[in-house]
């Protein structure tokens, strides 16, 4: 098992380096720094963002040959994947690419933190993802060139945690808001719903105020990461999960 240690952004630094504390912790996102320079290791790297990045860029861990270091907890939203979804439902974590470092150590310590973090945070294995699969990016580049195949890495994670691949979901669920106290309040959030989240919703009469009832979502992640997104767009202050 990888070394870990924590050398955490403090708060107030923190709000100015992220999207804030509501990360839904869905995907596992593989990156590589990029950065070949000597000493360019996973305590530099710790460093640079403890001391402000002048690059508007964060990410929760860095990992070299010798040590994983844990830079923001879980659920803050890092600036690593250039996308909304990515950052806002992503784990972080970069490997070191350092001249003066053991590439494939690094790659095996990664996949060992990795393993860790999904049975932790309850991540399925196929929500490891790479950089690449939020914005195109070549990253992480090594991996995507062949150094360490994606399959390799993969089969290296599974072999480091012993993951079992969970069943698929089948249970469905509805989000069900606070009540409104006018038809005109609720209908200005049913419409932020229909088209900016693409969802179906529905206004229903709670005598004498009116509540808002989605369609369905598949899996009781779906529905925490949609009552989640109305929250964070501040469409409602109560949100209730049910059945469907």
């Amino acid at each position: 098992m990888v070394t870990i240690r924590q050398k955490l952004v403090p708060t107030s630094q923190a709000l100015k380096m992220t999207n804030g504390k509501n990360n839904a912790k869905k995907y596992l996102v593989v990156h590589e720094t990029d950065n070949t320079s000597v000493g360019a290791d996973a305590d530099a790297h710790a460093r640079l963002q403890i001391n402000g990045n002048s690059r508007e860029a964060s990410w929760h861990w860095q990992v070299d040959d010798q040590e994983a270091v844990q830079s923001f907890e879980h659920f803050w939203e890092c600036w690593a994947t250039g996308t909304y979804v990515g950052n806002s439902q992503g784990i972080q974590v970069e490997i070191c690419v350092n001249s003066d470092g053991n590439y494939l150590k690094a790659v095996e310590n990664a996949a060992s933190l990795i393993a860790k973090i999904i049975k932790d945070e309850k991540i399925t294995v196929q929500n490891i993802v790479q950089h690449n699969h939020f914005s195109g990016k070549n990253c992480p580049r090594n991996i995507r060139a062949g150094k360490v195949s994606w399959t390799q890495f993969m089969d290296m994670v599974k072999k480091a945690g012993d993951v079992q691949i969970p069943p698929v979901e089948t249970r469905k669920y509805r989000i069900l808001t606070g009540t409104y106290s006018t038809l005109k309040a609720a209908e200005s959030a049913a419409q932020v719903m229909k088209k900016s989240f693409g969802w179906l919703v529905y206004i229903e009469k709670d005598d004498p105020y009116y509540r808002i009832k989605t369609g369905t979502f598949t899996g009781i992640n779906a529905a925490k990461n949609a009552e989640i997104k109305i929250k964070n767009a501040k469409l409602a202050q109560v949100t209730y999960i049910k059945d469907a």
